[in-house]
């Protein structure tokens, strides 16, 4: 899989600006002449922007011309983060920026495999927690069971090479369980879907690590529609304790781009391809006990018209 990794300072010069070190600051004029190519250069580029998705978030076209001018001045524009729980920002200003890049990315999704009949998933397991690490598994996922492939003898519930396990199937976020049919049914406003996945009956709010864990699955695991996973990356750039990486290498060698999540007992970290915003592997530390390591590195994930 070939990926196109994005650069925060991705405009033109910022090589040159990043070499040159420390500058004397600019004149007040040149500050002012700078501060009005901005405010035009935002003016026309959100004049003509389109919508992304139907709750009316605009593209943020304008970023790169904003941040060339900025250059100019030594001026660092970065986007705003905003604390999950309302309190004092704690997600670096670059990791909120690349997740919300790519939820961007996420909004710009395919929307044709909506009504495939299921949903394949090929994921390998590895770390100390016990029963993994045995190889690559593929399932096959359909709103009301779970299939596995099986070279045993037909019984009732295996047969042509495939053994069906009946049962909703439903992801768990903070709270809340949400089953396949209920996918589209949830609000892809980030401040409406936290309030209807992260707070149970009684308004109580579930765990960061519990909505983290939860977010990270969801995207990796279940035919969410494109302004579904825009809204999910989102949240997850508003979460405390974000930080960015940069490019590495998952467990089967592709390149992407980790975040990092930190919680009183369990570490994260979260491998994303910036040019599809398909989840490549989740890393955790402290989980389910604090010395546990687990490693799920997600090799395909996408919709299947057949079992096989």
């Amino acid at each position: 899989m070939t990926t196109t990794e994005p650069d925060v300072l991705d405009f033109p010069g910022a090589d040159a600006l990043a070499a040159a070190g420390r500058v004397e600051p600019p004149s007040a004029s040149a500050v002012a002449a700078a501060r009005a190519a901005v405010r035009e250069a935002v003016a026309r580029d959100t004049a003509d922007a389109v919508p992304l998705r139907p709750r009316g978030r605009v593209r943020r076209r304008f970023v790169g011309a904003a941040l060339a001018v900025a250059a100019v001045t030594a001026t660092v524009l970065v986007y705003p983060t905003v604390s999950f729980d309302g309190g004092t920002p704690a997600a670096s200003a670059d990791a909120a920026a690349f997740l919300n890049r790519v939820a961007d990315t996420a909004a710009d999704g395919d929307t044709s495999a909506a009504n495939a009949p299921y949903w394949k998933v090929r994921v390998r397991f590895t770390g100390t927690v016990r029963g993994v690490g045995s190889g690559p598994q593929t399932t096959w996922y359909s709103p009301t069971a779970v299939y596995l492939p099986t070279p045993g003898a037909e019984t009732k519930r295996c047969h042509d090479g495939f053994c069906k396990f009946p049962g909703e199937m439903s992801w768990t976020i903070g709270k809340t369980k949400v089953t396949w049919d209920e996918l589209d049914e949830l609000p892809t406003d980030p401040a409406a879907l936290k309030a209807r996945l992260f707070e149970d009956a009684a308004g109580v709010s579930a765990s960061q690590g519990s909505l983290y864990n939860g977010i990270v699955k969801m995207l990796a695991t279940s035919p969410s529609s494109p302004a579904l996973r825009a809204a999910l990356f989102e949240i997850l750039a508003e979460m405390d304790d974000v930080h960015l990486v940069g490019t590495v290498k998952d467990s089967a060698g592709r390149r992407g781009t980790a975040v990092e999540w930190q919680g009183s007992e369990l570490h994260a970290r979260l491998i994303v391809d910036p040019a599809t915003s398909a989840v490549l592997e989740l890393r955790q530390t402290g989980f389910p006990t604090r010395t546990a390591r687990m490693v799920s590195t997600y090799l395909s994930v996408g919709p299947a018209w057949k079992l096989g």
